[in-house]
């Protein structure tokens, strides 16, 4: 039988193997096995605290001991053991790896996973209600051991048991929560309680062999205090903690909270205390932290907090300087004060650096190149202006690097990639070129726009990558979506991460007019992510080949697939840490971000670029020049006339439907496009000899080419 108040103290003085694996088993045994507490055949989620990647000597995280031991007694049980947590900063599977416990779970065939699957849930803290979400892989756990890491904490005092479960909110949503308090240190509190009571552990063991006091919960001082506990009621082991850390709990915020609203055991006297006693394992020495407010009130902070996650390969050193000298209040979220560090007036090609709200020249972001494995140079297709920024990235890229670099472009799909080879090793012309890519047809915004590009790569014979998704991967997820998939479709596509929470707000803001159900918005989110993992995975594997092992990348993509980070630059990152930076090419007018550029976006506390570079809307289109004539391309590859225009140019020099169009001012017509093509070089006002055929018979009419009413 387990009690359900009663707390475990075993002493231990050290990680040393057979003492903790001593220690643990005391602690069972105290409340009638593990065996009373885990059932044979089961799934248990062990719940680490892994807030960040460290190593065990600094007591930020779990040691791996102490997880070794408990995942083993499980299998020894004959259930499952699985390794979760959702960091404040970077991946679990990193920080298992930097701690040296990814050797001991593959040897013993056990999962180590992010919890993630966000799932939204309806919980209670006293009477207050709260619509939280919560890792649905925690959720569907068979039981839940709790592994906290015992740590002073800037703003909560100390953290041991119930704070460890707040690791089962995926990611940066916990970040959202604390912006989210406006500095209420009762409903943090409140709703980490509620937190608490929704995903409530089946047993916890504390690792305070070796603990941390002065700061926290990261970069405080490692303290020896030789302890393991152990039970079940989170609030009645946090209690004792307090005994033992000589802490009034009316001192403790979460304490405080839980005895308000009637959470758990707090009376000593309820509490059955198990192993040492408590007056000879209390220390009056270990040093807490003085309180900071709970909330992430500033964009900067917010901003912080999502470059953590998905970190740009900076030293520690670094993030931390940068981020402890620009951080700005900024205490709403209205459009006017997400501007507030950003030039008030801003000219055209001017270059902002984001996190600093300073202007830079070209020279001083060429100086971030050096730094950057992989550089994101947004586009808004349509915009000349955007592509020149583009190409002037790209010239001083080869300046700065000569042939060690590489083109990523968004506009090519994979099976494409050898005729791009074939464009950069000169062996086809750009009629070809753009006749093997089916440019028009595959992309279809004007050539031109990207023409010097294409040359300048050629000439220099810098490598193009196509990076984005076959078009039969595309339409087999947007005809079933991507929970419908067989196991055999779902091998032909890269890991695809559909989750990201702003990522969402992002596309739904841009998308939600358009579809008319939920349904549609999960098809498109399918879509867009199945777009930028399949470019993500295409970077990461050239990067990794034989051929782009060390070399410099540039990436050309539009604009939504890099502002605030989280389409292909967070995607690249969780396969591959390498640092990079993003440029985001922003139409503005008089000073301003055009509305649709969605830089400073209210519902994103997220910072949209590391530079905004300043380009002038589109110009205005200008009228396009037509014969005015509808073609069908024949099997043996004439352009015949289907249909003439009333009063158009075509009609006017006399030509008729069934007539053949061979070539224009003796450019061979091999097809629509590159007729059309061709008639935008001209003006409205210009002559043009077309050369038809009629019956067998070849005449050449001169045009005279006007604007069709």
């Amino acid at each position: 039988m387990t009690r359900t108040t009663g707390v475990s103290i075993v002493y231990c003085e050290d990680y040393d193997k057979e003492k903790v694996i001593s220690a643990i088993d005391q602690i069972f045994q105290h409340f009638g096995g593990i065996q009373s507490i885990i059932k044979k055949g089961t799934r248990v989620l062990l719940k680490p605290n892994f807030i960040k990647e460290s190593t065990p000597e600094e007591c930020a995280v779990t040691h791996p001991i102490i997880i070794e031991v408990i995942a083993k007694k499980i299998l020894e049980m004959e259930a499952t053991p699985i390794i979760g947590d959702s960091p404040a900063f970077g991946s679990v599977s990193k920080i298992a790896r930097r701690i040296g416990l990814d050797h001991f779970a593959k040897e013993h065939g056990i999962e180590i996973i992010e919890l993630n699957m966000p799932r939204r849930i309806k919980t209670k803290c006293g009477g207050k209600s709260f619509s939280l979400t919560v890792s649905g892989k925690a959720l569907d756990a068979d039981a839940i051991i709790n592994l906290p890491k015992l740590k002073a904490h800037v703003q909560l005092l100390y953290t041991a048991a119930v704070k460890n479960m707040y690791g089962c909110v995926s990611g940066k949503r916990k970040a959202w929560r604390h912006l989210q308090s406006h500095d209420d240190l009762s409903w943090y509190t409140e709703m980490l309680l509620a937190n608490y009571q929704a995903v409530k552990p089946t047993f916890t063991i504390v690792d305070a062999v070796m603990a941390m006091e002065k700061h926290g919960p990261t970069g405080g001082t490692p303290r020896q205090v030789s302890l393991i506990l152990g039970g079940i009621d989170c609030i009645a082991i946090d209690r004792v903690l307090a005994e033992v850390l000589c802490v009034s709990p009316s001192q403790a915020p979460l304490l405080k909270a839980a005895k308000l609203h009637n959470i758990g055991e707090q009376n000593m006297t309820n509490i059955e205390i198990f192993g040492k006693s408590l007056s000879t394992v209390k220390i009056s020495d270990f040093i807490l932290p003085k309180l900071v407010p709970i909330g992430f009130n500033t964009f900067k902070v917010m901003k912080s907090l999502a470059k953590h996650l998905w970190m740009k390969g900076f030293s520690k050193t670094i993030l931390f300087l940068l981020t402890s000298n620009f951080l700005l209040p900024m205490y709403a979220f209205s459009e006017a004060d997400r501007l507030k560090n950003f030039p008030s007036q801003v000219a055209h090609h001017d270059i902002v650096h984001i996190p600093t709200g300073e202007k830079v020249q070209f020279s001083d972001l060429a100086r971030f190149f050096d730094c950057a494995s992989v550089l994101y140079v947004g586009e808004t297709h349509a915009n000349k202006a955007a592509h020149q920024v583009q190409l002037k990235v790209l010239q001083a890229y080869y300046e700065k690097f000569g042939s060690n670099i590489a083109i990523g472009m968004e506009m090519f799909t994979r099976p494409y990639q050898p005729f791009l080879d074939q464009w950069i090793a000169g062996e086809i012309d750009e009629e070809k070129f753009l006749e093997d890519t089916r440019w028009d047809k595959e992309w279809g915004y004007d050539y031109s726009l990207y023409k010097d590009i294409f040359g300048f790569a050629r000439e220099k014979k810098i490598p193009i990558i196509a990076l984005n998704a076959p078009k039969e991967l595309v339409k087999m997820l947007h005809n079933k979506g991507l929970k419908n998939l067989s196991e055999e479709e779902k091998k032909k596509l890269p890991e695809i991460d559909t989750t990201d929470f702003f990522h969402r707000i992002y596309l739904k803001k841009a998308i939600m007019e358009h579809v008319s159900s939920s349904t549609d918005f999960e098809r498109y989110n399918d879509i867009q992510s199945l777009w930028e993992e399949y470019m993500a995975q295409t970077i990461v594997d050239y990067l990794s080949s034989w051929e782009g092992k060390d070399k410099k990348f540039l990436t050309f993509v539009g604009n939504g697939h890099i502002v605030y980070d989280f389409g292909i630059p967070k995607r690249v990152f969780r396969r591959t840490p390498l640092p990079y930076y993003t440029i985001y090419p922003a139409e503005f007018t008089e000073g301003k971000p055009t509305g649709n550029q969605d830089l400073f976006s209210t519902e994103i506390p997220l910072e949209p670029a590391d530079f905004v570079w300043a380009i002038p809307p589109v110009e205005k289109e200008k009228k396009m020049v037509y014969l005015g004539v509808q073609l069908q391309k024949t099997s043996d590859d004439k352009l015949v006339i289907q249909e003439i225009g009333q009063n158009s140019p075509a009609e006017k020099a006399g030509f008729m439907v069934g007539d053949s169009i061979l070539s224009i001012d003796g450019r061979v017509a091999k097809n629509v496009m590159d007729l059309v093509r061709y008639l935008q070089t001209k003006q409205f006002g210009d002559t043009c000899n077309v050369e038809i055929e009629r019956g067998g018979t070849k005449i050449t009419y001169s045009v005279t080419l006007f604007e069709i009413e």
